[in-house]
């Protein structure tokens, strides 16, 4: 079994979406002890936003493609093979300014794909085109968003969502680690997380 584990914040020592994630996956280890991971780290290589040239390649069909064309194209065919590949997903990362981390949604874009991932219907509806499959979101913050004043304001759950959803994957588990500027609520908050993975992973 192939485990994608994404991870994306940039503070590679005390990063709590980190620490969870990388339980997470010792658990999914024990549990599946031929589980292969195989880690994208956004924060160590970035991916490049897309560009107007790249966006022509992927709607130009793949035999009419120029080289130049064809080398715009291959890194964002390598994130979509590495999806494709993965039987199980594990994301791990902040929310900033209420939503993704620019390096996250970089991913995205490079792996939603017309004629990839999803397709158009002939009455314009799109189609998931990877079939479902678990995914763990770990998600930090530093503040509460799960519950309280602040909870409308969290955007990062609502795209993960339906970007994943989007591509055909529906099976989203969301561990969340609420109020991580602060250490004593940082202190509650991890070991709180870690519960949640012990009881998603039995």
């Amino acid at each position: 079994m192939n485990l994608l584990h994404i991870k994306v914040s940039p503070n590679l020592f005390g990063s709590a979406s980190r620490e969870v994630s990388d339980y997470l996956v010792d658990r999914l280890k024990v549990k599946h002890p031929q589980l292969n991971e195989t880690v994208l780290d956004l924060s160590q290589e970035p991916l490049p936003h897309l560009d107007g040239f790249t966006i022509e390649a992927f709607f130009t069909e793949p035999e009419q493609r120029t080289e130049q064309q064809k080398n715009a194209v291959r890194l964002s065919d390598r994130m979509v093979d590495m999806l494709f590949a993965s039987e199980l997903i594990v994301l791990s990362s902040p929310m900033w300014n209420l939503g993704l981390p620019s390096v996250l949604k970089a991913w995205f874009d490079h792996i939603t794909r017309a004629g990839r991932t999803f397709r158009f219907t002939d009455g314009g509806d799109k189609i998931g085109l990877v079939a479902d499959r678990k995914v763990y979101v770990v998600m930090a913050s530093g503040s509460a968003f799960s519950n309280g004043p602040y909870v409308s304001h969290d955007q990062f759950t609502p795209y993960i969502n339906v970007a994943f959803q989007y591509v055909g994957i529906r099976d989203l588990n969301f561990i969340r680690i609420d109020g991580t500027h602060d250490p004593l609520t940082r202190d509650v908050a991890v070991p709180k997380a870690i519960s949640s993975v012990d009881e998603m992973i039995i």
